[in-house]
């Protein structure tokens, strides 16, 4: 039985049965560092070393491998939410270069989804085949129970977003570039207008010309824009580009609300690790193009993962074990 599958086996009980790594070190006979390199898969023994904690927990070793109990309880935490994204088996190709290979994934309503990877791994690839500003090669994309390829702007009419540079009318204020937005998708509901502005924190500089706002300023109003449709799906890649401390911290503070205030789903790609750990649900890990692993940030957080570790050794180890094309510019 190979590391990964010891390093399951140690993750799944540690949930299951509540176990800190220094109680099961301590059953053991060995250190709790031990038992964290053993879940990454470092210098773990086979995996029958762990038998007697199986009987004295009367869990087999198989039903933790495969996770049934574990299953079992995101399948409840998912019973009652609808779906805002579902991608099968979707392919993209540039040329004879294989850009996304055969992804599946899901948002459920209320997600707060981190899309990471490294230069080159398809996550703009993604987004823009989602926006269907890509077509793709094969595979399905829905949105809200409305298929992408056969309903295009009605799946589309639930989806905000901001890709790359935000565009905004520089000469104009900010409650002209917002009334160009909502006459666009006809939306007439001030109230709804008023309460975007003052959740984005530019009540007090919306009647301002955009030239004259700062790039923070800018990235929020273009938050605004995103959100006067009324969307159910939020889609923002790289948000927090060339933006201060103080800026990344302010739009962070201000997607979170937007998520719990307005139940708008997101999905959020960033290079700034720190920040998807941060803001995120759920932590989608991209590499040459296919989901190398996906994570709950709680357990993360219960598992005491450094997500830079796990990035680094999935995403170096992924294309060896591939060996699939990349699209250099591609981010």
């Amino acid at each position: 039985m190979n590391q990964i599958k010891m390093g399951e086996f140690i993750c799944n009980l540690r949930k299951e049965k509540g176990l800190t790594q220094k109680q099961i070190g301590d059953m053991l006979g060995i250190t709790d560092n031990s038992i964290s390199k053993w879940e990454r898969g470092i210098n773990a023994p086979d995996i029958y070393y762990l038998a007697p904690l199986s009987e004295i927990f009367n869990v087999s070793i198989k039903e933790l491998l495969n996770g049934e109990r574990n299953n079992k309880r995101k399948e409840k935490k998912e019973e009652n939410r609808n779906k805002v994204l579902e991608i099968k088996n979707l392919s993209k190709k540039f040329g004879n270069k294989n850009i996304l290979n055969n992804i599946s994934l899901s948002i459920y309503e209320g997600d707060i989804v981190g899309l990471i990877g490294p230069n080159g791994a398809g996550k703009t690839t993604l987004i823009k085949t989602i926006l269907g500003l890509l077509n793709k090669n094969s595979g399905s994309i829905e949105i809200c129970n409305i298929n992408l390829e056969k309903n295009f702007e009605e799946a589309l009419s639930n989806v905000g977003c901001i890709i790359e540079k935000p565009d905004l009318y520089e000469k104009l204020t900010g409650t002209k570039n917002l009334k160009i937005t909502s006459i666009i998708n006809n939306i007439n509901d001030k109230e709804y207008i008023d309460k975007v502005i003052k959740m984005v924190k530019l009540n007090t500089r919306i009647n301002d010309k955009v030239k004259k706002y700062s790039l923070g300023m800018k990235q929020r109003l273009a938050l605004a824009n995103a959100l006067i449709k009324k969307p159910k799906l939020l889609i923002l890649d790289e948000p927090t580009n060339g933006l201060d401390p103080l800026g990344i911290k302010e739009l962070r503070n201000i997607i979170k609300d937007v998520n719990k205030n307005m139940r708008i789903s997101i999905l959020i790609s960033s290079h700034i690790l720190s920040e998807i750990e941060n803001i995120s649900d759920k932590i989608i890990i991209i590499d040459n193009g296919y989901v190398i692993e996906e994570l709950d940030i709680d357990d993360i957080k219960y598992l005491n993962i450094s997500l830079e570790e796990e990035f680094l050794d999935k995403t170096s180890g992924s294309k060896s074990q591939i060996g699939g094309n990349v699209n250099e510019e591609d981010n």
